[in-house]
């Protein structure tokens, strides 16, 4: 988990080298194998990943995404930078796990249908939790919600080891 400062729809950028910074920080760490890291971002933090999908560092194994707004809602700053949609064609064979809900706001799951259409040559697994909501993994205490989150897990660190 990393503390940045995505307090509005113009402060992508900043926060973005918040994320950077404690990446780099983290792989610099002895305790910590540098070159097997997965990145996963939640919610608004899902357009950060759209710089590591246009060029994946060697020693990114994986990224997760978990109910992602992954493109601005109408009138925020529309910065190309943070557009997952157009650079998942970068990512090769990078693993890319996404977990979306069911119940999502309309303009949040259009922003994923366009991402899971633009991944279609991409290393993409989907879980689906029909029943969800954004959120959902500390908001609905259900089978479908621990079947999701174990999955994602479980996914995730089979691509680091």
């Amino acid at each position: 988990m990393v503390e940045h400062r995505l307090q509005g729809p113009d402060s992508y950028p900043t926060a973005f080298d918040d994320v950077a910074s404690a990446v780099e920080t983290l792989r610099s760490d002895p305790r910590v194998d540098g070159d097997r890291i997965a990145l996963w971002y939640f919610s608004g933090g899902g357009r950060f990943a759209a710089d590591y999908l246009r060029a994946v560092p060697e020693w990114l194994k994986v990224i997760a995404l978990t109910y992602p707004a992954v493109t601005p809602f109408p009138g925020w700053p529309d910065d190309p930078r943070f557009r997952p949609a157009e650079a998942v064609g970068g990512a090769g064979d990078l693993p890319i796990v996404l977990t979306r809900v069911g119940r999502e706001n309309p303009l949040i799951a259009e922003g994923v249908t366009a991402f899971v259409t633009a991944a279609e040559k991409a290393n993409l697994t989907v879980i689906d939790v029909p029943n969800g909501r954004h959120g959902f993994d500390n908001q609905n205490d259900s089978d479908e919600s621990r079947e999701a989150i174990t999955t994602a897990l479980r996914t995730v660190l089979s691509e680091l080891s």
